[in-house]
């Protein structure tokens, strides 16, 4: 997906050099991408996170094409909004609601939008001096002083809440946000951190990094293993780093209950921490087993599987 360019050409009439347009700078685009994946993480478990989007059911066609979009699992769906997605080259907005219901059959969703309030806050004071200079000063200091009773009235009335035992601030009850705890020891290894470096993703265990950023996509440890990509193609390592499962499947899902939904010639399948075929390559898409059963589509028909392979249609 390209970057977008800001373009600065001095101080702007307020004598601001912010970028005209109401352009991001990168880093602010930076952290409030960090703030989606981890409010994903926090929302969503790994294995469906890392759900390929052809495993998602939503046609061969636009999953390409959101492969070639840089949009290869549905983590990557989930931190963006809607409006995001529309910067994909020929996305519309029957795409749109493909990929959504999709998701939300999955118990997921896209990103809600960013709130700008400093954006809001701008916008609100260049009215306020806007309709002070054109004569509206009277109204602005009428509104100002109801927006001052209101408030001593609030006052008031917390006031006298207070003498009867009630009208507590709310905002005093409120139980402080909750804040990471520093770590003493390292991770435990399937609680490793991704990290990335130079668009090569590794592993960070809050000390050190324990596999170095040399893959092109990772996957949290599960069951032992995780999935990674290198060179268009998936296989498992463990945790020493060392390639369990070759590099031979188009995309591959974390390991569930013994199983891995992986991709090879077009089709999805399941094989166990062996690399062998427990459930044939035929269905059209397939999603990691949970409480001993998982969803699997073929011909336009959503089923569930067991570990069997017996599968039972919708």
């Amino acid at each position: 997906m390209a970057n977008r360019k800001f373009h600065y050409s001095g101080k702007n009439k307020d004598g601001s050099t912010r970028p005209r347009g109401g352009a991001r700078p990168a880093d602010k685009r930076k952290a409030e991408r960090e703030a989606a994946i981890e409010r994903a993480n926090q929302l969503y478990p790994q294995d469906k996170l890392g759900t390929p989007v052809s495993c998602l059911g939503i046609g061969e066609e636009l999953a390409g094409m959101l492969a070639k979009s840089g949009i290869a699992t549905a983590c990557d769906l989930v931190v963006r909004t809607e409006r995001e997605m529309f910067k994909v080259q020929g996305f519309n907005k029957k795409m749109l609601f493909s990929v959504r219901d999709a998701l939300s059959a999955q118990g997921m969703a896209f990103a809600p939008p960013v709130e700008r309030s400093a954006e809001k806050d701008e916008r609100s004071q260049r009215e306020a001096n806007s309709a002070k200079g054109a004569g509206g000063e009277r109204s602005a200091q009428s509104e100002r002083r109801g927006r001052e009773s209101e408030r001593d009235r609030r006052g008031q009335n917390a006031a006298g809440g207070a003498k009867n035992g009630k009208g507590k601030d709310k905002r005093e009850a409120r139980p402080p946000r909750e804040e990471r705890k520093k770590l003493t020891e390292p991770l435990p290894f399937p609680e490793w951190r991704k990290i990335q470096k130079g668009g090569k993703w590794g592993f960070f265990d809050g000390f050190n990094t324990v596999i170095p950023p040399i893959y092109d996509e990772v996957f949290c440890f599960k069951d032992g293993l995780a999935a990674v990509e290198q060179d268009e193609k998936c296989g498992y390592i463990n945790p020493e780093n060392e390639v369990v499962i070759p590099f031979e499947y188009e995309t591959a899902m974390s390991f569930s209950e013994g199983l891995a939904s992986v991709v090879k010639g077009g089709k999805c399948g399941y094989i166990n921490k062996e690399n062998e075929v427990v459930i044939p390559f035929i269905y059209d898409a397939a999603t990691p087993f949970e409480d001993g059963e998982a969803k699997v589509k073929k011909d336009g028909r959503w089923g569930t599987i067991l570990p069997d392979a017996s599968v039972k249609w919708i």
